[in-house]
């Protein structure tokens, strides 16, 4: 038996615009401030979900990326007060279009405001704002994605790629932390294997593939990411001012470094492609 059919369709190809926000605080060697230390993280949310439970319909995205925002804002605070002025010049990027497909990060690293080769380093935040509540731990069951069993704790943060790329880097990361605020950093999703790939899944892996060392501070997935919960009520305020002095006083030891993190390993190749 012999069947046909016939299909159809219309579509239509529209173009919308977005920006990064960039800005440069220039350093205050004369030689040095030709290199940057870079500080990012992604203002872009998922948007609105008109089929969302409930009245509300805004994913607000507190954590996801609000908190990278708003730390990126506050370091940039801190340097315009400070009475001093960091060595290297420190490149600050509000990426766009994080969800979408790191769309931001990409544009930036094929089309950037400077010389992209003086970044010594891109230190990323996505995600920094929420702790696990020992009374409210979701475990992931099979086929359910939200859970707050691989969320970190008060004093804790995942962090990712710091020893990926540069021994300097992973020490500077690690020592800093060490002698000042001390965090508990978590290196579980360094793991060439992580299931998961969060390694790809935010805006340093862009400046990772182009040959700059980079470090990812992620608080780690939780009930309410991509939800339109994510929201502002849930953040730990400390928690977020903690790790975010962490990364300033991070980023102002490798500005002050007489020599640029040296880049003394490859990323495995399971790392180099989305």
């Amino acid at each position: 038996m012999t069947k046909s059919a016939t299909l159809s369709f219309n579509h239509s190809k529209e173009n919308k615009w977005t920006q990064n926000v960039v800005a440069l605080w220039e350093g205050s060697d004369p030689v040095l401030k030709n290199e940057m230390v870079a500080i990012g993280a992604h203002y872009d949310h998922v948007g609105t979900n008109p089929n969302a439970p409930g009245d509300d319909k805004i994913w607000n995205g507190a954590d996801d990326d609000g908190s990278g925002t708003v730390a990126v804002l506050a370091i940039a605070e801190a340097l315009a007060r400070s009475k001093t002025r960091p060595k290297r010049s420190i490149l600050l990027v509000w990426h766009a279009g994080e969800e979408k497909g790191l769309w931001g990060a990409n544009y930036f690293n094929k089309f950037p405001t400077v010389d992209i080769k003086n970044v010594v380093a891109q230190l990323n935040i996505d995600m920094i704002g929420r702790s696990l509540d020992p009374n409210n731990v979701i475990k992931c069951g099979q086929g359910i994605r939200r859970c707050n069993e691989n969320l970190t704790k008060a004093n804790e943060i995942y962090v990712i790629g710091s020893e990926m790329m540069s021994s300097t880097l992973g020490a500077v990361t690690k020592g800093t932390n060490n002698a000042y605020l001390k965090l508990d950093y978590n290196y579980k999703y360094d793991d060439p294997n992580d299931t998961e790939r969060f390694f790809f899944r935010s805006d340093h892996f862009h400046y990772a593939v182009n040959g700059i060392p980079i470090a990812f501070w992620f608080d780690g997935v939780h009930e309410d990411y991509h939800q339109a919960s994510d929201t502002a009520d849930k953040i730990d305020y400390q928690k977020m001012e903690k790790v975010t002095r962490t990364i300033f006083l991070t980023m102002w030891k490798l500005s002050e470094m007489p020599t640029r993190p040296a880049v003394d390993k490859q990323l495995p190749p399971e790392l180099t492609r989305r």
